[in-house]
């Protein structure tokens, strides 16, 4: 297995490593220490900003959207970028946000989906193309840690009939 695939730890990271993993990155909200320890210098604005800070201006910025499905894409991209700044966002504004990030705005996303496809937030593993070879699709999975795994027919997602890898938003 390639190691450059897996994460690296917060504390062995480079900047930009640091910077492209949603799991560990913190966005402004890096202390000026860490900036300096973890090579973030020059990579993000000079100001400070504590999380909350952070999550005001994310949902100033998705009140900014014109539509549900807008908003939705913007979080989508928030938590591709920041998940504890996501989840944060989410928890403090729940009532807001759950419309947003499941029924009914994600049922159009998945109808959507071929058109705002952005990135993988899964492992797709077809029975019938990759039968044979389902170790090496998941040794080439770069996360060691599987929060869920979901096997389906695809059908009845959200009650929305059959629509296939279109479910898998994240």
């Amino acid at each position: 297995m390639d190691r450059r695939l897996v994460p690296p730890a917060p504390e062995t990271a480079s900047g930009v490593q640091c910077l492209s993993d949603s799991s560990i990155n913190k966005g402004t909200a890096f202390t000026r220490d860490e900036r300096v320890r973890l090579r973030l210098q020059g990579l993000l604005p000079p100001r400070v900003e504590s999380l909350q800070e952070q999550v005001a201006r994310v949902i100033e910025n998705m009140h900014g959207k014109t539509s549900p499905l807008e908003q939705y894409r913007y979080l989508t991209a928030v938590r591709s970028d920041n998940e504890t700044l996501f989840f944060r966002v989410v928890v403090d504004h729940l009532k807001e946000t759950l419309p947003i990030i499941y029924t009914p705005t994600v049922g159009q996303a998945c109808v959507d989906w071929s058109r705002i496809y952005e990135r993988p937030r899964g492992l797709y593993i077809s029975a019938a193309q990759d039968r044979g070879r389902i170790a090496e699709l998941l040794r080439d999975w770069p996360r060691r840690r599987v929060g869920m795994i979901v096997v389906t027919d695809g059908g009845r997602i959200l009650g929305l009939g059959d629509l296939g890898a279109n479910g898998m938003r994240g």
